[in-house]
C-alpha cells in the first residue's frame, strides 16, 4: 500500500558493488532496528534493502491481521527485485527475520548467495520471558483468545545497553493499546499480539523442516544471554541446517536486539567480513 505512512520507514541504501543484501526486522519490529548495521554494511559497499513487513507500524488491530505467508510474499517480492540488479544477493534479519530469511533460502535456493541469522528464534525460551509462557502455549491455538490477548513488552525489552534501554522504556511504560503513538515506527510495537507470536509459531516450525534442505553459506549471530530467545537457537539451527559453510559467532555484552545492542560494531564487522568472503 503506497498511502501507508508506515513506508517512509522503508530504506534502500545504494552500495558500489555487484552484491545486495535484503534485510528483514522481526515480529512487530520496524526497519528502525535494522538501520545501524544497514549504514555499516553501505559503508563497505554494499547495496541494503529493508522494508516495513506488512500491516506493522500500524495499529495494533491491524498488526494482528497479519500473516506468515503475507510476511513471505512481501519478502519474495523484495528479493526478486534484488535479484534483478545484483550478481549476489544475500538475506537476513533479526529474530523473526532470521527465521523468514531462511524460508526464503529453502523456497529460492538459487536466489540466495548467502544467509545472515540474527538472534534466530525458532522458539520462545530466555531468561526474561514472561511467566504466562506456559499458559500462552495452550490457548494461542484457540483463534478468539490469540486474537484477544496481548503481551506488554517488558523489562529489559532486549536491550543491555541502559543508556538505550531507558529511552525505549519511558516510551514503552505509557503506552496504551488503544492508542498508538508515532514512536512505534522507531521502537516497534510496545505490545506482543497473541495472534502474532502464533503466526511465527507456524513460521518456525515450517522452517525446522526446511533446515536440512538449505545448503547456502549461513552467519548466525546469538547472544548468549539473550532475554527472549536462549541461545539454543542458533545451535539448533547450527546443528540442523543442511550447509556445510557455516559459522555461529557467540555474543557476550548484548541480550536480543543484537543489530542495536553494545556488541553492534561487532556485529557489523562479523557480518561485512562475511559478505566480503562469499
Amino acid at each position: 500500500m503506497e498511502d501507508n505512512p508506515a513506508n517512509k520507514f522503508n530504506f534502500f541504501l545504494k552500495g558500489n558493488s555487484d552484491k545486495a543484501v535484503l534485510l528483514i526486522h522481526g515480529i512487530t519490529g520496524t526497519p528502525s532496528e535494522m538501520r545501524y548495521q544497514a549504514k555499516a554494511l553501505n559503508k563497505a559497499g554494499f547495496s541494503v534493502m529493508c522494508n516495513t513487513l506488512p500491516r506493522h507500524c500500524s495499529t495494533l488491530g491491524e498488526l494482528k491481521k497479519v500473516t506468515w505467508q503475507e510476511i513471505a510474499a512481501a519478502c519474495e517480492n523484495d528479493l526478486i527485485r534484488l535479484n534483478n540488479d545484483y550478481r549476489k544477493v544475500f538475506a537476513g534479519g533479526l529474530s523473526m527475520g532470521a527465521v523468514m530469511s531462511m524460508h526464503l533460502a529453502y523456497k529460492y535456493p538459487q536466489r540466495i548467495s548467502g544467509l545472515i541469522a540474527l538472534a534466530p528464534t525458532l522458539f520462545y525460551d530466555g531468561w526474561a520471558l514472561h511467566k504466562g509462557k506456559a499458559l500462552m502455549d495452550l490457548v494461542w491455538h484457540i483463534p478468539v483468545l490469540r486474537n484477544m490477548i496481548d503481551i506488554r513488552e517488558g523489562w529489559p525489552y532486549g536491550l543491555k545497553d541502559e543508556s538505550l534501554r531507558s529511552q525505549i522504556e519511558r516510551f514503552y511504560k505509557g503506552a496504551l493499546a488503544k492508542k498508538f503513538d508515532n514512536k512505534v515506527l522507531l521502537f516497534g510495537s510496545p505490545f506482543f499480539p497473541l495472534a502474532c507470536l502464533y503466526q511465527h509459531h507456524i513460521l518456525a516450525r515450517q522452517v525446522k523442516n526446511e533446515l536440512p534442505r538449505i545448503n547456502c553459506p549461513i552467519l548466525i549471530i546469538h547472544a548468549k544471554e539473550d532475554d527472549m530467545t536462549s541461545i539454543k537457537n542458533a545451535k539448533y539451527v547450527y546443528s540442523h541446517i543442511g550447509s556445510k559453510d557455516k559459522a555461529l559467532i557467540e555474543l557476550t555484552n548484548s541480550y536480543h536486539m543484537v543489530t542495536i545492542d553494545l556488541d553492534k560494531d561487532r556485529v557489523a564487522k562479523e557480518i561485512i567480513d562475511f559478505l566480503n568472503s562469499h
